[in-house]
């Protein structure tokens, strides 16, 4: 059994990193929101507490980022990859310019001929 190559599954890590954080953070917050919510939430006697604010603004902005930041650097991630492909394969289909040129006639030559060393 071969070991996993540590570069790729660092690569493959560094990609998911960040979202995974983010959903862990959400879902750790949303229960910690539910008994503030519960506890300190709207039509509490004591009014909305200062950890619920907290906790209701670092979930909101958790959702935000999870809904619209995380789906837009993907597509941004899969659009760059999906034309860098489509480039170096219509650059590898591209002949070089010497056998491009080889069809072509070229221009007679003035002057003496070069002289061939042997």
């Amino acid at each position: 059994m071969r070991l996993p190559d540590t570069s790729r599954l660092l690569a493959g890590w560094r990609l998911v990193r960040m979202p995974v954080i983010l959903l862990v953070l959400y879902l750790a917050l949303h229960p910690v929101l539910a008994a503030l919510s519960a506890r300190h939430g709207f039509g509490s006697p004591d009014g909305l507490g200062l950890g619920y604010l907290a906790v209701s603004v670092a979930l909101l902005t958790l959702r935000m980022a999870l809904l619209v930041v995380v789906p837009a650097v993907l597509t941004y991630r899969v659009v760059a990859y999906a034309v860098t492909q489509i480039l170096r394969r219509a650059d590898s289909t591209t002949p070089p310019n010497s056998v491009v040129g080889s069809n072509v006639h070229e221009a007679p030559r003035v002057g003496p001929e070069p002289a061939q060393t042997s």
